[in-house]
């Protein structure tokens, strides 16, 4: 027999009229002088964060750090930052180390990053959670990464963001280092770039833009934005942390549900564990999985609504 109405108080499936916290999104974003680059990421869909403020002590080089040592216990090969190439080269984003968020704790701190946080949950609510993590290095190539979206859905894109990207800057980033481009504006268009509109750069038909970042820099942009990458010229490595941020209702790239220890857990606030999947409902066998798991969901959103005083809307 399904018990519904025990099921029904455990989970309100009621939808948001707005995002939820706004007041104290506000406060927050006000209290980090990141108000300039909210009307930088509303206008051109993208912003670039200073090292002023999103580099605290020395984060970016400590995040550089990590990833090589984690990229040369893999691979037996250290990249080499400032003459090397990349070991894949025919990809257009050199090569890629997945899954690192557990291996340190320093990729802890990148997550809970004051500015990364308040952006992205300007973007996505506070129901936001970390989908992937990825560090990439990008050596000197011909090759251009052709302009796309990340919300990767058939167009027309919903215009409220459902995900965004978030990336340090770990190396300097301009058009001869192989920055990011973007076009300015395009998260606008709610609609994925087609044909010859892909193709950018000196010939051409996008009006493409190179990223200018200095390493300690962060860059977030709206998942319908059309970006890209140029290729590198100079010798030596691009480095960045990729962090995909997203609504908690999409399926995640890269599992960390039940993965985290408690150890990990206990050293973080309650939002840490909302992050990084804990609060995600995943899919149940039957009624009596379906409760045990929503109500380990309400142990982590009410823990997070106590800490915070934020109601999420919805305990999905």
């Amino acid at each position: 027999m399904v018990r519904q109405a025990e099921t029904e108080f455990l989970m309100d499936n009621s939808a948001p009229t707005k995002e939820i916290g706004l007041d104290e999104l506000w406060t927050e974003i006000r209290s980090l002088g990141l108000e300039s680059y909210i009307k930088d990421l509303d206008r051109d869909g993208y912003t670039v964060i200073p090292p002023e403020i999103a580099n605290p002590n020395n984060l970016c080089q400590r995040l550089l750090d990590v990833c090589l040592s984690i990229a040369e216990t893999r691979s037996g090969i250290r990249p080499d930052v400032l003459n090397g190439n990349s070991l894949n080269t025919s990809s257009v984003i050199g090569d890629t180390l997945k899954a690192i968020f557990l291996e340190d704790p320093v990729f802890e701190e990148a997550l809970m990053n004051p500015a990364l946080l308040a952006i992205s949950t300007y973007l996505c609510g506070y129901d936001i959670v970390l989908s992937s993590m990825n560090f990439q290095t990008k050596g000197p190539s011909d090759l251009k990464f052709k302009l796309h979206t990340d919300t990767r859905l058939p167009s027309p894109l919903p215009a409220r963001a459902l995900l965004c990207k978030c990336i340090f800057a770990l190396t300097d980033f301009d058009r001869d280092h192989g920055s990011t481009a973007f076009v300015p504006g395009s998260q606008d268009w709610a609609r994925n770039p087609i044909g010859e509109e892909k193709v950018f750069g000196e010939k051409g038909s996008q009006h493409a833009i190179p990223t200018v970042a200095p390493a300690g820099s962060l860059i977030i942009f709206h998942g319908n934005t059309w970006h890209g990458a140029f290729n590198r010229r100079l010798p030596g490595l691009r480095a960045s942390l990729h962090l995909l941020m997203q609504r908690s209702m999409l399926r995640c790239t890269e599992n960390l549900y039940d993965r985290v220890s408690e150890e990990i857990l206990g050293r973080n606030s309650a939002r840490f564990a909302l992050l990084t999947q804990q609060a995600i409902i995943p899919p149940y066998t039957d009624h009596d999985d379906q409760v045990a798991k929503i109500t380990r969901a309400l142990k982590y959103t009410s823990a997070f609504e106590q800490e915070s005083g934020i109601a999420l809307a919805a305990k999905r």
